[in-house]
């Protein structure tokens, strides 16, 4: 049962692919391979909305790259220098905008037929305008067969997904809360609220899931606001649940006081957020647990102060009043958030056209460094393996050219994390899968001139494709071979003889164009696990920086620094002995999940000083957390610089130290004039929850400092896979 979504879309898949081959041959079409080929790539797009926007992009950039592809070659081919500088900037400024930009596909299909429009035409530049209209031809029979099976077989709508996924966060939210018990020895808080550290990536998984939804329903887009700042809600609950790492001890007077006015409050956060996660929540049972926490909330004000009274919070001990108020502040913010979010969900069916809402893009308008050697990697094999064709003319040309763009500006972005570290040893795996194949296939030609055999070969070969793939995002090494491969056999279209120089020209382009894509990935800019692992703790640590500075961030920056961890947990696969030592995996992995954390922690803490302090000690607590703040950014910077340089640094903690001891004196200071004045007695814990906090902080970028400095970076950071 678990496999049946599987099942459904390796069907989807067998029978797209199928039916488009189908429809090419009764129509005459010169190249299936290309119908095929969009197959491909649109049904790796698994949501109805996410097909429809590849499909517009796929054609706006088949439409564009066709069109320079043929002004190119028509203009320019005599011309070989410029022919070629120009070409080879067109394919490299297209696969660098592919890697990061508003409209990466379009980007890609411009690149891809611009280079498949010059290679097939080059010999005969002046009928290059034919390829150029048999691609457009193809490319929109895929189109329209992949949007009617994805549409009508079993589709997938990104927003109904949305909205199960949604659910499920707030029931994962109330777990996590449920494990970080207040009352418990210390130490025994930490499961839940690691989880919900980690929650970060889940949120950004879900304005994913909005932007393809917003192509699906001028309904669903019309609320996109709302659902937008629901997100928001959920990743300012899950930093809250994030600080409940310390318990308060069961001896401790305020569990004698207080300490059923704090479980009810917990069991009714705990409830509200549970029917945030059903399907069966209403205006009126959200109405009913705000009402239900407002209660608790105003009982627990009301055990404070009789405690107050009783003299009780001065009997306090202080480290408990700390870890009191730590819980206090995280009960506001998830109450806030709450209560935001069932306002926010109430607006919907009253609301039904809201505002015109445009999110901020989740990506860079710029390409980062890495996509950018990636184009110019690309520029370059796609110039040798035109000049290598034209000189040497070796079998299988136009697949030479083609496959040698695909592996390089592929390879290194694919999943796993691997990039180009094994990208020679691939090669001969490679190399003999495409002569078995070309052996079969000189042993099936003559079975394939059945259109019978033929479709049910085709049509299991995708099945198990779809089946394999479905979980899979990106094109896998073994996929880009596969997709090319089974486009090359089908462009040798089996309904006539095939003859063993057709099949020695297949299994010879494929396996130069991997030979000549390794040997530019390893020798220019190769992309290794452990380099790319130290840009993202560098590209981490940066916006961590700009957290403390107060500096404007856009949402991708803000959504970068919640998938570095899982960013940098894929790579760590590849950091095996003997390339680094067994115990550094592990370490990189709490550090950069620790980094991350520090960053949503500033979120929430950074500016939040209550402002019902009296004036002298708010205006104290201020210049203490600046000056706090400038040893914090200190350290996150010497940690970004010894990444960049490759060597560990070892830090001298006692200013750090000494800063947060005096930060703890002040606090403690401040506690006893506020006891003394008779200040709220929850407010009080308020101001004690936010000094814990940057005292957490503190502790945790001194924790990150040793981290680091017991790495063993020079180890490691080297290429040892040629």
């Amino acid at each position: 049962m678990g496999n049946s979504p599987a099942i459904r879309y390796g069907l989807k898949f067998g029978l797209a692919g199928t039916a488009v081959v189908f429809i090419s041959l009764w129509a005459r079409l010169e190249m299936p391979g290309w119908a095929l080929f969009t197959v491909f790539v649109l049904m790796t797009a698994q949501y109805v909305g996410a097909v429809a926007e590849k499909s517009v992009f796929r054609l706006i950039g088949t439409v564009a790259g066709g069109l320079i592809g043929y002004l190119i070659t028509g203009a320019l081919e005599q011309n070989p220098v410029v022919f070629l500088v120009l070409l080879g900037l067109v394919i490299g400024t297209c696969t660098a905008l592919f890697g990061q930009s508003r409209y990466p596909y379009a980007f890609l299909l411009c690149g891809m037929t611009a280079l498949v429009v010059a290679s097939n035409g080059m010999r005969h530049p002046e009928n290059s305008w034919t390829f150029l209209l048999t691609r457009i031809e193809e490319i929109g029979v895929g189109i329209l067969v992949t949007m009617v099976v994805q549409g009508v077989l079993w589709p997938r709508y990104a927003r109904l997904e949305f909205h199960e996924h949604l659910r499920a966060c707030f029931g994962d939210l109330r777990s996590c809360f449920a494990d970080t018990s207040p009352i418990c020895a210390p130490g025994e808080t930490q499961r839940g609220a690691s989880r919900a550290q980690e929650f970060a990536a889940r949120i950004t998984g879900l304005r994913t899931l909005l932007t393809f939804g917003a192509r699906e329903s001028f309904f669903f887009r019309q609320r996109l606001g709302t659902y937008f700042e629901l997100t928001v809600c959920l990743g300012k609950m899950a930093c809250a649940i994030g600080t409940l790492r310390k318990g308060i001890p069961p001896e401790s007077p305020l569990l004698v006081h207080a300490g059923e006015a704090f479980g009810d409050l917990r069991r009714a956060l705990e409830s509200a957020l549970g029917d945030l996660s059903g399907r069966s929540s209403t205006g009126a049972s959200r109405a009913f647990h705000r009402t239900k926490v407002a209660a608790a909330f105003e009982v627990l004000d009301a055990r404070f102060l009789e405690m107050r009274d009783k003299q009780v919070t001065r009997l306090l001990p202080p480290d408990q009043a700390l870890v009191v108020g730590l819980h206090v502040a995280a009960f506001d913010d998830i109450r806030a958030q709450i209560v935001k979010t069932q306002e926010l969900m109430d607006s919907l069916p009253k609301n039904p056209l809201q505002r015109e809402f445009h999110p901020a893009p989740m990506l860079s308008p710029r390409p980062p460094l890495f996509w950018i050697r990636t184009g110019i990697k690309s520029g370059v094999v796609v110039i040798l393996a035109f000049l290598i064709d034209n000189w040497l003319h070796p079998p299988g040309g136009t697949m030479f050219i083609l496959g040698a763009w695909v592996f390089t500006a592929m390879n290194a972005a694919s999943p796993g994390g691997q990039g180009d570290r094994r990208a020679f040893h691939l090669v001969p795996l490679c190399v003999s899968v495409v002569g078995a194949v070309s052996l079969l296939l000189l042993a099936a030609a003559p079975m394939l001139s059945s259109y019978a055999v033929m479709n049910t070969l085709l049509f299991v070969w995708l099945f198990v494709w779809g089946f394999l793939s479905f979980t899979t995002r990106g094109m896998t090494i073994p996929m880009q071979l596969g997709m090319l491969m089974l486009v090359g056999i089908l462009g040798l279209n089996a309904q006539h003889p095939v003859g063993f120089q057709a099949v020695v020209e297949f299994f010879f382009g494929l396996v130069l164009a991997l030979l000549l894509a390794a040997l530019v990935q390893r020798l220019i800019w190769p992309s290794l696990p452990q380099r790319e692992i130290r840009d993202r703790f560098v590209e981490a640590l940066r916006l961590c920086r700009k957290i403390l500075r107060r500096e404007t961030r856009p949402l991708w920056e803000e959504t970068r620094l919640a998938l570095i961890p899982d960013e940098v947990q894929v790579r760590l696969k590849h950091l095996e002995p003997p390339i680094c030592p067994p115990e550094e995996p592990g370490r990189l992995k709490a550090l950069a999940l620790s980094i991350a954390g520090l960053g949503a922690g500033f979120v929430i803490t950074l500016d939040r000083l209550p402002s019902d302090l009296p004036s002298d000690i708010r205006q104290s607590g201020q210049e203490k957390t600046k000056a706090l703040d400038r040893f914090f950014e200190a350290r996150l910077e010497a940690i970004e610089r010894g990444f960049q340089l490759e060597s560990p640094v070892t830090f001298d903690d006692k200013e750090i130290q000494d800063a947060l001891a005096s930060w703890r004196t002040w606090t403690q200071q401040a506690r006893l004039v506020l006891l003394e004045s008779s200040f709220h007695p929850l407010g009080l814990a308020r101001f004690t929850g936010f000094a814990e906090r940057y005292q957490l902080l503190g502790e945790e970028i001194l924790s990150a400092g040793r981290a680091f400095a017991r790495l063993r970076l020079p180890l490691y950071m080297g290429d040892f896979s040629l």
